[in-house]
């Protein structure tokens, strides 16, 4: 049951990118897939170009999964033409906000999987948090090597190919840099523990006490390894994850019934799915059901 439904959780994934290109065709959008030495820390690179001629801006509402991203806001021709580079900012909430796109703007986007952000920029969640309660950071404030470089590279394309393969390029420099330094401080065992374990946790029917008996260290290290990595503790990816897949569900399938969608999710009830999908979406299972039931009945009904 768990492969399974794992599996059904990567289909729901990758279906919901090419829903995504639907959905999102007003806005230009196009998705990447990493490199794969790259795809441990990135899930996916996506790429937005907004109609110049739309006669208002665009709102979305993203809803949080654990991950991270880098943001890469690119100026207009005209812009480019007095000398302006890309801005880019480090998005690092895990609660749902939305963003509103404006006409003419190109935009390119870095997600990273949990704790990507850590082993590639280096940076630790959990002093950002605990720090600031801003969420969208100026990433140049954030002192990442080779990023004035990485900026003025960008701004002498205007391909979105060319300049995901300057970012890969950048990111691999980065990975090999951070590998580099633990491995000299003999702390290479520790690369890569929390992505290792990943994959056992997100199982939606996993459980913590199993996952904490199969780790290499206490159940308190690790948790302090994990937020330190993620900003989250296990169990709040866990859930997050959950509520993903239930959005995902109620997106692809939303004739399904909330009980059915609960057990396929690993909530023990439709009253446990109610009380997650709330605090993370803050709508209900079945607000958000009629929602996406009425955009197939009407696709021009975003």
């Amino acid at each position: 049951m768990v492969l399974s439904l794992r599996y059904r959780a990567n289909l729901l994934e990758m279906r919901s990118f090419k829903r995504f290109e639907t959905e999102l065709a007003h806005l230009g959008f196009s998705h990447f897939q990493p490199l794969a030495p790259l795809r441990p820390w990135v899930q996916r690179y996506f790429h937005l170009r907004v109609a110049t001629d739309l006669p208002q801006s665009i709102e979305q509402t993203f809803y949080p999964d654990g991950g991270t991203s880098l943001h890469f806001y690119f100026p207009t021709p005209t812009q480019t033409l007095s000398g302006e580079e890309p801005q880019v900012l480090f998005h690092c909430g895990q609660s749902r906000h939305s963003h509103a796109f404006l006409p003419g703007i190109e935009l390119m986007t870095v997600r990273f999987h949990p704790g990507g952000a850590f082993h590639l920029l280096g940076i630790e969640l959990q002093d950002i948090l605990s720090a600031t309660s801003v969420t969208a950071i100026d990433a140049t404030q954030l002192q990442l090597t080779g990023l004035d470089q990485l900026l003025s590279q960008l701004a002498e394309t205007n391909q979105p190919a060319q300049r995901i393969a300057l970012l890969e390029h950048w990111l691999l420099q980065l990975n090999q840099r951070q590998f580099t330094a633990a491995l000299s401080r003999h702390k290479s065992a520790m690369v890569g523990l929390v992505q290792a374990n990943l994959p056992k946790l997100i199982q939606t029917q996993a459980s913590l006490e199993d996952f904490y008996k199969q780790l290499p260290l206490s159940r308190r290290q690790f948790e302090r390894r994990f937020k330190q990595e993620t900003g989250l503790s296990p169990a709040q990816l866990l859930q997050l994850n959950r509520v993903k897949i239930a959005r995902n569900l109620l997106s692809q399938s939303p004739n399904l019934s909330l009980v059915q969608v609960a057990f396929d999710c690993g909530f023990y009830d439709q009253a446990h799915l109610h009380q997650h999908f709330v605090r993370v979406t803050q709508q209900t299972p079945g607000q958000y059901k009629k929602r996406k039931m009425s955009q197939i009945s009407n696709p021009r009904s975003r």
